[in-house]
């Protein structure tokens, strides 16, 4: 009952807005609020996520690495004075760390445009972006989910739905062999070197929240079912890598070769991406025979059949064996 009570109430209200202007004095000395941020940035993100009444005022107090900060943290304030014209959204990227983040697939097309990316390292951050929606009227984007769309000029767009068709049936191959491990394969528009990468569903969870999940001590297995990522693989249409692999599956989509290739580069995507691997082992095992094959060394068939094998089979595979079988 006490907790209830009007007066504690009032107290309460008038000790978080005496806080509030505390910090708000400190804010103005840059030196010594980046030394009472460094002590107790992780409670204002924490305020963020509690605090519904205050979150626009805690929100100009949040500081995070950007992709145009250097070694100097930045507000979201500042962030949107830098904005483009024809920018109407705030970039963020999640993860493990400030390197993993900054050389990730994700920022690369985004920051070629000139956009600036807020680099979000801490796991907190992932619990205040469901929370903080937006600021000052721009939307928080994730760079590693699905639906961003970069301002793009007609020959862009252009380019994009020529690349889609013509890797169309490079889609399905990879998305048969793959199976029900991705939800679908499609063309991108946010890679620049990066052959291909993995992106989220845009209300599931991302990689680094995922991992984050994973690792309590204390989690719930039931909510990893319907929460955890929903991956779409996206495939960079400008890499030789995949230029290549058109041809190979063009010339025959069920070429074992074609199959592990598949599998491969889905299973570093994977890692690149910030997802952890469900068999290492048989990663390894191919890892290995590429190895084997960059020596020269040749393969005495043991032990591939079993990594084949595991592979779901393509549409038409039973039709062309009968018409091999006739053919002998």
């Amino acid at each position: 009952m006490l907790q209830q009570s009007k007066i504690l109430k009032v107290i309460r209200k008038n000790l978080v807005k005496k806080c509030l202007e505390l910090m708000q004095e400190i804010y103005e000395d840059k030196d010594n609020y980046k030394k009472f941020y460094e002590q107790f940035g992780k409670n204002l993100k924490l305020g963020i996520h509690e605090d519904s009444t205050n979150r626009k005022k805690i929100a100009d107090l949040l500081l995070y690495y950007s992709s145009h900060s250097g070694d100097e943290m930045t507000s979201l304030k500042d962030y949107v004075s830098r904005m483009k014209e024809n920018q109407k959204d705030i970039y963020y990227i999640t993860g493990e760390n400030k390197e993993t983040v900054k050389n990730s697939a994700f920022v690369e097309r985004v920051k070629k445009h000139g956009y600036e990316v807020l680099y979000m390292t801490e796991p907190i951050d992932e619990y205040c972006v469901q929370q903080l929606k937006e600021y000052d009227g721009k939307n928080l984007v994730s760079v590693t989910k699905e639906g961003v769309e970069l301002p793009e000029d007609e020959d862009a767009k252009k380019k994009f739905e020529e690349d889609k068709a013509t890797y169309e049936a490079l889609c399905k191959v990879m998305k048969d062999i793959l199976d029900n491990k991705v939800e679908k394969v499609c063309v991108s528009q946010r890679l620049v070197t990066s052959p291909c990468c993995i992106v989220t569903s845009q209300y599931g969870w991302t990689a680094n929240m995922e991992r984050i999940m994973k690792a309590q001590a204390l989690r719930d297995n039931s909510s990893l079912g319907y929460m955890a990522a929903k991956k779409h693989l996206e495939l960079n249409p400008d890499h030789s890598i995949i230029q290549e692999l058109k041809k190979k599956a063009d010339a025959n989509k069920n070429d074992k070769s074609v199959k592990d290739l598949v599998m491969l580069l889905f299973e570093t995507s994977l890692l690149a991406s910030g997802f952890s691997l469900e068999d290492p082992t048989t990663h390894s095992s191919r890892i290995h025979r590429m190895i084997e094959l960059g020596l020269g060394i040749e393969d005495d068939g043991t032990g591939e059949e079993e990594v084949i094998d595991d592979l779901p089979p393509l549409e038409g595979d039973d039709a062309e064996a009968s018409k091999m079988e006739e053919v002998d």
